[in-house]
């Protein structure tokens, strides 16, 4: 009996919450909640078109920015490698687009593309390193061995990007990386040897792996790549996507000297891969780009006219200033008449030929001889 009261109890309770709830949704209440509902759908409504407002004027600046630096690239880029032969070295991931357009874009700066060379997942790979050990310590008859056998293999593909076309050795290491079994590199252009600097294509994408199907080497394959960067001791950038976990991510947090840019499908990096490669030659390391990685978003180019090598027939070292001036003799101090520089006789501050400066003092020649000149001993000239 006090079972049944008490769900008779409980079933009166619920009805009447019931009414009362519909008695005050219908009546007082309607209007309020009704209010706040619409008032809120209304204020979310507003912040969306705001947000999508917000996102067209973004990617109107956007589109605006790449495009104004797009007409700017070949402006600013044009003469900066002037002379300089590249090498292009893709690693796995690089894509076809990205490698084409920095091709093009280093010959608008002038460069002379020397060759593409593809880099295989042997390279890296946990599963060919026993490969790779065997191979680097046959190297020592071509380059200088390490007991790091990635150092002694990036040797050996330095000898093979460096050496001109008659190194026997280049040819044989070639040979020997493309092997049929585990190929360590795809040579995609032929080689003109040598070049001057390196271009490193990496990955152009994140490669997002799918839940359950993780790489177990991942974190080794990264690290032989980063030991791969290291080991170049060419002029060199690497331009890959930045993003956290990355190649270029990874190289730049270890700061080992290796020169970056970011973001390669990016309009900046069209601007900053030849200046990066100017500053490598120059002597310089840097990291542009637009991740929060980089020091600079643009950087600037180094003159290269400094660091060419000097022509020897205008040393200053044999002529001042490319030639020297009548009267003026090789070493820079101006002879009398009947006065010798070197062994030669001047006459009338003439050494030579008038009006030009000869070698002969600088590189200790004793038998040129000039007319009306002997070497070794004071003698005058004709008429004299």
């Amino acid at each position: 009996m006090v079972d049944f009261r008490y769900h008779l109890v409980s079933l009166i309770a619920v009805f009447m919450a019931l009414g009362v709830g519909i008695i005050l949704g219908a009546g007082p209440l309607q209007n309020s909640i009704g209010s706040v509902l619409t008032n809120q759908v209304d204020s979310l409504r507003e912040s969306r078109n705001e947000a999508w407002a917000q996102a067209e004027e973004a990617e109107r600046e956007s589109q605006a920015y790449r495009e104004g630096l797009e007409s700017l690239t070949t402006d600013m880029i044009t003469g900066s490698l002037d002379g300089q032969a590249i090498v292009i070295v893709a690693l796995p991931g690089a894509s076809d687009d990205a490698i084409a357009a920095h091709s093009e874009n280093l010959m608008l700066s002038g460069a002379e593309i020397q060759g593409v060379v593809e880099i295989t997942d042997n390279f890296f790979s946990p599963a060919t390193a026993s490969y790779r050990n065997a191979l680097s310590g046959q190297l020592g008859s071509y380059v200088e061995t390490s007991d790091n056998p990635m150092e002694t293999l990036v040797a050996g593909l330095e000898l093979i990007l460096m050496a001109d076309d008659e190194s026997a050795g280049a040819a044989t290491l070639l040979e020997l990386y493309q092997s049929s079994d585990n190929p360590l590199i795809e040579v995609r252009e032929s080689l003109v040897s040598p070049s001057d600097a390196i271009l490193v294509v990496g990955p152009t994408e994140v490669e997002v792996p799918v839940e359950g199907e993780e790489d177990p080497d991942a974190e080794t394959i990264l690290a032989n790549k980063v030991e791969f960067m290291t080991a170049i001791e060419t002029p060199a950038v690497l331009v890959s996507t930045g993003d956290s976990g990355t190649l270029l991510d990874a190289v730049r947090a270890d700061d080992n000297g290796v020169s970056t840019v970011d973001s390669p499908e990016d309009s900046t990096s069209f601007i900053n891969v030849p200046f990066a490669l100017t500053q490598e030659l120059s002597g310089a390391t840097i990291a542009w780009g637009i991740t929060d990685s980089a020091e600079l978003v643009l950087g600037e180019r180094a003159e290269l006219e400094n660091f060419a090598a000097a022509d020897p027939s205008e040393s200053e070292e044999g002529v001042t200033e490319g030639e020297a001036t009548e009267g003026d003799s090789v070493d820079g101090d101006a002879p009398v008449d009947g006065e010798t520089v070197e062994g030669e006789a001047v006459d009338g501050g003439e050494a030579g030929t008038e009006g030009e400066g000869t070698l002969a003092g600088v590189l200790g020649s004793e038998d040129q001889q000039t007319d009306g000149d002997s070497a070794g001993e004071d003698q005058p000239a004709d008429g004299e």
